[in-house]
């Protein structure tokens, strides 16, 4: 991955509108995000889309598991109105429209949430030749170890909300040089121990503002954010970026 990728943005600037659409992603880059996260399912018709639950009724005006729906169907849902009318018939999109739209103009780090999606991920993002700007990250290792099967020098990230020094034998065992845990989780000697093993971090939870500063002691810099902009200003009144 390439160096000082500091400020990611949660679902897009997800504090300010709904996660996972375009007005989210828009907003993250106005305001100067080093990436997006997002997350993937596959659509009935194996269509990869971004949305983070695996049914669609908490931020759509829908219901049903993703995976039961066609991209047409998916496509016919409001996924803005539940945030804020403003964004009545914002639409999900599909991973090709996300990568068309913003893979040459910020990293992207694309969670893989269903196991089906991994390789048409892995393969469109190939196809886009966007393999050094993207950040593969998953809970599920058997995903990672899929995308490094296909190409070694991926850059990959394990997803855990909670840390100990066998888990990070483990994913240092499976040749993924990113650990992402729970921000809260952390303390100084499980820091310590991570950076013995020699791998990078990049924190996810970091709701509040008392958590980017502590995050900051840590020397944690590289953070998942719902509020892309406030921690830019943090990290420059620390003079860090």
């Amino acid at each position: 991955m390439k160096k000082n990728i500091y400020v990611i943005a949660h679902r897009g600037a997800s504090a300010y509108a709904p996660e996972n659409t375009f007005p989210a992603f828009e907003l993250a880059l106005k305001m100067d995000s080093c990436g997006i996260e997002t997350d993937i399912h596959c659509t009935k018709d194996d269509v990869p889309v971004l949305i983070h639950d695996a049914t669609v009724d908490r931020t759509t005006n829908g219901k049903g598991r993703v995976n039961d729906l066609t991209l047409e169907e998916i496509k016919r849902l409001d996924a803005g109105s539940w945030f804020s009318p403003e964004f009545a018939g914002t639409q999900i999109p599909t991973l090709e429209e996300f990568l068309e739209a913003f893979g040459k103009k910020v990293h992207l780090v694309l969670e893989i949430k269903d196991e089906k999606a991994t390789r048409k991920t892995f393969q469109m993002v190939r196809d886009l030749d966007l393999l050094e700007d993207s950040t593969f990250i998953s809970f599920n290792i058997k995903v990672l170890k899929e995308i490094i099967t296909l190409e070694p020098n991926a850059n990959v990230g394990f997803l855990t909300s909670y840390v100990d020094e066998d888990l990070v034998k483990m994913v240092r065992n499976n040749g993924i040089r990113q650990i992402c845990p729970y921000a809260p989780s952390l303390s100084d000697s499980t820091v310590e121990m991570i950076r013995r093993h020699q791998l990078d971090i990049r924190v996810w939870g970091v709701d509040t503002e008392d958590i980017i500063e502590r995050m900051i002691s840590l020397g944690i810099y590289t953070m998942t954010v719902n509020f892309p902009d406030k921690l830019r200003d943090i990290l420059k009144r620390h003079m860090i970026i």
